[in-house]
């Protein structure tokens, strides 16, 4: 829901999303309802409120990462971010570790393919 706050998911976004929902093996009609859900979120605020705490969490970090994919946090991400680190009963400055530990992710990633010799566009940008 977090990806999808800005009105528009873009390719790097549905990707990521599409490798979740693989590395999860999500049944292909399960797929196609989180699909829809995305083309038409439903309310946050109705869905955390049927969550537990630690699975709040768990979706506060992962909307961070999946947010990040397309390079920058939208004002309506981060709005969204904001809202789930409250449901979880977080603080402002556990949300800011949470998108510096997903700045630094990225930051590992473009190093560690630098070392290697095999960079992605956009890595010189993280580097």
């Amino acid at each position: 829901m977090v990806a999808a706050a800005d009105g528009a998911l873009v390719r790097e976004e549905i990707s990521a999303i599409e490798s979740i929902m693989g590395a999860m093996m999500l049944h292909p009609e399960s797929r196609e309802e989180v699909r829809q859900l995305l083309t038409k979120p439903p309310d946050l605020d109705s869905i955390l409120e049927g969550m537990e705490t630690s699975a709040i969490r768990i979706a506060l970090r992962d909307g961070a990462l999946l947010a990040s994919v397309d390079g920058d946090y939208d004002d309506a991400e981060l709005t969204a971010l904001r809202r789930i680190a409250k449901a979880a009963g977080l603080k402002e400055k556990n949300l800011s570790k949470i998108l510096d530990w997903v700045s630094e992710s990225w930051k590992m990633g473009a190093l560690g393919r630098s070392i290697i010799s095999l960079p992605m566009p956009g890595d010189d940008d993280i580097l």
